[in-house]
């Protein structure tokens, strides 16, 4: 592993005005991994971002890379970085692109966008749900977002229910559909896609927890924290199955009083940085 420190300068322009941003985006550690299959190999670019106030409410991702050559002219496509790609609390930016060409010694340019998440409740980007146990079976967003539905799931109850009577659990399910909107365009069966839905939940998400169908083509939904009735966090992990099924573990069985934020990205929460480096000195 070799360390270099690269300096890029990025510029947000706010579409209304004539102010401009400057940010500092340092490379600090470039990382070549080499395979027997060259679809394996890697380099990765490791930077410090500097002109941004990053925190829990201020995180930044990378949006995606338009634009990496090597000196020998191929193109390198964006990889997906060990930890994924999600919305970090550091201000730390992690590229990972296909390897060079062996041959090669610099990478002529990089070129990309990032993205800053700043959620608030003034801007419509934190959703505080009171009360969830009295919203099982209902998607718990505001009407005012149409692409994203948010279902918390009574799963203890809907088993029971299946366990007992099929035809029942069928009309529950529809009945789940005509007031949250769930499954449409997902699939031509709805209480098929469900079924297969509440078959995995029953097979993951043990111990104390809370169960979601998530519908969320375009990846807005960046959190879901959980807090008991004297705010204390009550978040343990949480798994996926597939897309749609998601389970969050929790420290104690859920009560009336909790709450439940959802961060969610929206126009008002997300600006963009485009940046653009040349000539990286490959170690």
């Amino acid at each position: 592993m070799t360390n270099k420190i690269i300096l890029i300068t990025l510029l947000y322009f706010l579409s209304n005005s004539t102010f401009s941003q400057e940010v500092n985006l340092i490379i600090y550690d470039i990382k070549e991994e080499r395979h027997l299959r060259q679809e394996n190999s890697f380099i990765e670019l490791t930077s410090t971002i500097n002109g941004l106030d990053i925190d829990n409410l201020n995180q930044v991702k990378l949006k995606n890379i338009t634009s990496a050559l090597d000196d020998n002219g191929n193109v390198l496509d964006k990889m997906e970085s060990f930890f994924g790609d999600d919305y970090s609390t550091k201000n730390e930016l992690t590229i990972k692109l296909e390897a060079p060409s062996r041959k090669s010694n610099e990478l002529l340019t990089v070129e990309g966008i990032i993205k800053l998440f700043s959620p608030s409740e003034a801007n419509g980007s934190i959703i505080k749900i009171s009360n969830p146990l009295d919203l099982y079976n209902k998607n718990l967003l505001p009407k005012n977002i149409t692409d994203v539905t948010l279902t918390l799931i009574d799963k203890e109850a809907l088993k029971k229910l299946r366990e007992e009577d099929d035809e029942a659990f069928k009309k529950q399910i529809e009945q789940i559909k005509e007031e949250t909107g769930l499954g449409d365009g997902v699939a031509e069966s709805f209480i098929g896609v469900f079924k297969q839905f509440f078959e995995g939940l029953s097979n993951f998400g043990s111990g104390e927890s809370m169960s979601f169908y998530v519908d969320d083509e375009k990846d807005k939904i960046v959190d879901i924290i959980i807090y008991n009735g004297t705010g204390e966090l009550m978040n343990m992990g949480s798994s996926r199955m597939g897309k749609n099924n998601l389970s969050i573990n929790l420290k104690e069985k859920v009560a009336s009083d909790w709450r439940i934020e959802v961060m969610i990205e929206n126009a008002k929460s997300i600006k963009e940085y485009n940046f653009s480096l040349s000539n990286i000195v490959l170690p």
